[in-house]
């Protein structure tokens, strides 16, 4: 190698290191906005919107089968997801579907809903099992009177095997609700979802609800 080469890759190898560490010099920084009954929730600013994203923890004794039963109950709607006012799967199958829903929300501000792609994935090392839902742009089914449609949505549904037998649950979600509503609600959107979805959780792996559930195509933690 010449002289001239090293030179160059010398160069070449700062800008990376340098545009690596603006990219994460540019990362939001998490703030805690809740911590209450072994659930921890944080926000921080989305790039590009005005809206904060949130990020709900929680750890429970179940199985990855449970887990992915609860989300995918249509029953979740009433008991799991929180102000759901309709689940509905419109196609596809279990690992994934387009599905339908419909969010309440205080007076005066009207409802919300969405269509949406809905999928899951598992790690086949780590076991970590994520649930993906993400905003289609489609009118497969027509928004009803009174209703906004969200401009967009994106979240992800993680289930992480933990060395202790528990699985950490993690719900993180950034959305644009679209028309007019106030910053208030906006905050308690921010909180009161992923804490409320989380508690149901906990609350439904504690009765026992879908705990001898099994799907094939799902990996369990070996259990010490």
């Amino acid at each position: 190698m010449t002289k001239k080469q090293f030179v160059l890759l010398t160069l070449i190898g700062v800008s990376l290191l340098s545009n690596i560490s603006n990219l994460v010099a540019q990362t939001p920084e998490w703030s805690e906005s809740k911590r209450k009954k072994g659930i921890q929730v944080l926000t921080r600013p989305f790039a590009g919107s005005n809206l904060d994203e949130f990020l709900g923890r929680t750890e429970v004794d179940a199985s990855i089968s449970q887990i992915i039963a609860l989300l995918t109950d249509p029953a979740s709607c009433k008991n799991l997801y929180h102000q759901c006012k309709e689940l509905t799967v419109l196609s596809g199958t279990e690992k994934k579907s387009v599905v339908y829903l419909r969010n309440g929300a205080p007076w005066p501000v009207n409802d919300r809903d969405l269509i949406m792609d809905r999928s899951f994935e598992q790690n086949e090392k780590t076991l970590v099992t994520i649930m993906k839902i993400k905003r289609l742009d489609s009118n497969a089914r027509p928004t009803p009177s009174g209703v906004t449609r969200m401009e967009n949505f994106e979240g992800v549904w993680r289930i992480i095997p933990q060395t202790n037998g528990k699985l950490k649950i993690e719900y993180q979600a950034h959305f644009e609700p679209g028309g007019s509503v106030p910053q208030s609600v906006i905050n308690l959107v921010l909180t009161d979802t992923p804490y409320e979805s989380l508690l149901n959780v906990q609350k439904l792996v504690e009765e026992g609800k879908h705990k001898d559930t099994k799907f094939d195509w799902i990996k369990e933690p070996t259990k010490n």
